[in-house]
């Protein structure tokens, strides 16, 4: 690489460090050598004055590159050089009277010129030292610059790689989410389905159990009460005879309760209003609790899969109060607004333990029947509720109707025990 002439010079005249003592010296040996033969080259020009001009240089540039010794060794042998070889006598050492005056001017001069040069020495070395500490510090600067950079690149690096790889897990999270949801909601419809199979099932069992069953026991008491004619004269015949008029009576009765139970006529034939009011009177005969019911008197009759809902929402927490609750009494609630039915259901009786509430409210920790509930109300756009305490529990569910159906302000309200 060139260097630009003030760059070189200065590496010229850059002193030379301490401990590099055999270069110090060596090269004021040299420069000294140097000036006698420059001297040698100038004596046609300048003859017996400035005899030691030369050596006046070499001991300047010594002084500075050099030092305080050096350049007084490069003194002694320039002085002695010139000298020699120069001042007449020549190649005598022999200082004539004429000639002390030169030599003390010599070495006055050397001496300034000592002085001043190891001092400029002396800056130079400390302008040099903080250069080279500025130089190392600027290049460790430089070096740890690079180095933030290369980890800032590489941590930058490692950002996108998992910033990539935490979008790649959240793609695959969403997609799974988007699975399970589906999942869940076919889930959701398969059991609806399921429920409205139950229905219908219900439905043709109560009415093969009331068509069939009960034609069949209405037709034996037909024939018995024929026996009970024709064996009137005999004693223990009319005894037989009553009892089996009297189980099939009996049998009759659970076949029409349990078709009724199964699938109320009333419900398709009046409604809801009406198949409740009857449920709740055979359920407070059944299990002995007393049961408040208030429904509006005049009620315009919901959608036909709207009052099947509220009738099996009815049922299973009446069913629950019996056999849960421990409760003697139970409330029975219908609001009409606009827009909505509500159906309440309550009781007194011991209330849902916090943590049993907390299952109870989600569907993956309710019961069958409860999850049941829960599935057919949100089926029709509703809103299933339980609120629990230590006085009792209640059933809340809001189902959406027509805006066309209205009920009027008086409600008819009775208890049943």
């Amino acid at each position: 690489m060139l260097r630009r002439p003030s760059e070189n010079a200065r590496a010229i005249f850059s002193p030379i460090e301490q401990k590099f003592v055999g270069a110090r010296f060596a090269l004021s040996v040299a420069a000294a050598i140097l000036a006698v033969l420059l001297r040698q080259l100038l004596d046609p020009v300048i003859g017996h004055v400035s005899f030691y001009a030369t050596v006046y240089m070499t001991v300047a540039f010594c002084a500075i590159v050099s030092g305080f010794f050096p350049a007084v060794l490069n003194a002694l042998i320039g002085f002695f050089g010139v000298f020699y070889f120069f001042v007449d006598p020549r190649h005598s050492i022999i200082i004539s009277t004429p000639e002390i005056q030169g030599v003390v001017a010599f070495f006055l001069v050397c001496s300034v010129l000592i002085a001043l040069g190891v001092a400029n020495r002396n800056k130079q070395l400390k302008l040099n030292a903080t250069i080279d500490a500025l130089t190392t510090e600027a290049a460790e600067r430089k070096r740890a610059e690079e180095a933030l950079h290369r980890a800032h690149d590489e941590l930058e690096q490692r950002v996108k790689e998992r910033t990539s790889e935490l979008s790649e897990a959240l793609a695959r999270l969403k997609a799974e989410i988007s699975v399970r949801e589906g999942a869940e909601a076919q889930l959701r419809r398969l059991s609806v389905r399921l429920m409205t199979l139950q229905d219908e099932e219900r439905r043709r069992i109560a009415r093969d159990l009331h068509d069939t069953a009960g034609q069949t026991l209405s037709a034996m008491k037909l024939s018995i009460a024929a026996l009970q004619q024709v064996g009137a004269g005999h004693a223990d015949s009319a005894r037989l005879l009553n009892d089996l008029n009297t189980l099939t009576d009996e049998t009759l009765r659970e076949v029409r309760t349990t078709s009724y139970l199964l699938h109320p006529p009333l419900l398709d034939e009046a409604g809801f209003a009406s198949a409740a009011r009857w449920f709740v009177d055979g359920f407070a005969k059944r299990s002995g609790i007393q049961v408040t019911c208030e429904i509006p008197q005049k009620l315009d009759r919901p959608p036909a899969e709207c009052e099947l809902v509220l009738f099996r929402v009815l049922q299973e927490s009446l069913t629950n109060v019996h056999r849960h609750s421990g409760a003697s009494v139970a409330n029975i609630k219908l609001v009409h607004k606009v827009g909505q039915l509500t159906l309440e259901v309550g009781d007194n009786g011991a209330g849902i333990a916090r943590e049993r509430l907390l299952h109870l409210q989600t569907s993956d920790g309710s019961g069958v029947g409860i999850a049941g509930m829960r599935e057919r109300v949100r089926e029709l756009g509703g809103v299933f509720e339980i609120q629990s305490s230590d006085g009792g529990t209640t059933v809340a569910v809001t189902v959406p109707v027509p805006k066309a159906l209205h009920s009027a302000h008086e409600n008819l309200s009775f208890s049943a025990m």
